[in-house]
């Protein structure tokens, strides 16, 4: 005889008695549409700053998340954990409470001459070296950004004279293994891909199969081939000139994305 299962395995997300979810501590109504994702923490709290009547809204398990207004738009901000489980875990639950469109704004180890510590890249679409985008479609399944969300983004950038590249990024589960071996490199490098990290291939599959649309900008933390990095303590004042510069323009993008 097979057991009935039907009533808890046929509603796909998990709340609390309290209406939250698990994870970020969201509940219907706290986010806006549009949300930017970081797995950076002070990064999360950098954008709350920059955003009118920011209030937090969840801050669970390591998860914060931040919704406020820039020139009238509302917008959330949170952070999504390092590595792709994590980020499917954030696109879930923000989505489930009403966010239908994401950008990660991250940072990466890039591997192209064009990108040099505190270099800027929108990615059109990534590699997927992970393995939780297998969980929501097949493994030829293409990881790319949503065309509306790219444009904005790169529009933005133009705006306020920010250069950035465009092109290809890599994500993998191996920060070490995956992203820091000569090989890995020469190959991917070879191939034209602009940086590695870890959540844009998921973040770009995962927003697909929910029907939501998604891009991802990243700043250079480290050059793959150079060996300078931020951690090193190199490049540590053209790291921050970038990030800001990210921060900046991928609000802007966000907010030109909700009033559109």
């Amino acid at each position: 005889m097979t057991e009935d299962t039907s009533g808890w395995l046929t509603e796909r997300y998990l709340r609390l008695p309290d209406g939250s979810f698990p994870h970020l501590g969201v509940r219907d109504g706290d986010v806006a549409a549009v949300a930017l994702l970081s797995g950076s923490p002070e990064r999360v709290e950098l954008m709350a700053g920059m955003l009118d009547n920011a209030e937090q809204v969840g801050d669970r398990r390591g998860y914060a998340v931040f919704t406020g207004s820039l020139g009238g738009a509302g917008l959330s901000v949170a952070t999504s954990g390092v590595g792709s489980p994590s980020m499917a875990i954030a696109v879930e639950e923000l989505a489930a409470c009403g966010a239908s469109c994401f950008i990660r704004v991250g940072s990466c180890a890039a591997l192209s001459p064009r990108m040099p510590v505190g270099a800027i890249a929108v990615a059109t679409g990534a590699v997927s070296d992970e393995g939780t985008s297998r969980y929501y479609a097949p493994g030829n399944f293409p990881p790319v950004a949503s065309h509306r969300v790219t444009a904005a983004l790169v529009a933005a950038a133009a705006r306020r004279g920010t250069p950035v590249q465009v092109g290809l990024t890599r994500s993998t589960d191996s920060f070490y293994e995956g992203e820091r071996t000569t090989e890995v490199i020469r190959r991917w490098k070879d191939l034209g891909v602009l940086a590695f990290e870890m959540e844009t291939s998921c973040l770009f599959t995962a927003a697909a199969a929910l029907g939501c649309e998604a891009g991802s900008v990243l700043c250079a933390g480290s050059d793959l081939l150079t060996g300078e990095a931020t951690y090193q303590g190199d490049r540590l004042e053209e790291y921050a000139a970038g990030q800001q510069a990210m921060l900046e323009f991928a609000l802007a993008a966000a907010a030109d994305l909700a009033r559109s």
